[in-house]
């Protein structure tokens, strides 16, 4: 009786490991679908239901790098330093979002990437 018990306990385990994986995948696809990015005159926003939104004061921003291999922008408050704000792929028109972003940016914050050059010319 005891290798029976040993047998659907670890069954059951297996089920439940399973399933925890299924729903935190679950999750995740729907906070990706369901991310969005607040642009406004003081800040940008990354608004996500299932994590803490993130911002970014748009006066401190100092660079916009534009990756070449993947949608998004990295936002930089040291133009040098650690990445201040991501917003990465799966948005809506990311095209429309870049353009927003670098207008709201200070008129010294640097563009890069994607055939960018320094100070926001093209």
């Amino acid at each position: 009786m005891d290798y029976a018990d040993g047998v659907a306990a670890r069954e059951w385990s297996e089920l439940a490991l399973d399933t925890g994986i299924v729903g935190g995948l679950v999750l995740v696809v729907f906070n990706a679908f369901r991310k969005s990015v607040l642009v406004g005159e003081n800040e940008i926003r990354k608004v996500q239901p299932l994590w803490n939104d993130q911002s970014v004061p748009t006066s401190e921003i100092r660079r916009i790098h534009v990756p070449t291999i993947e949608n998004g922008l990295w936002l930089y408050t040291d133009p040098d330093g650690e990445v201040a704000l991501s917003l990465g792929g799966g948005l809506e028109a990311p095209e429309e979002l870049e353009e927003l972003v670098i207008q709201h940016a200070p008129s010294d914050a640097a563009v890069t990437g994607l055939g960018h050059r320094e100070n926001g010319s093209s």
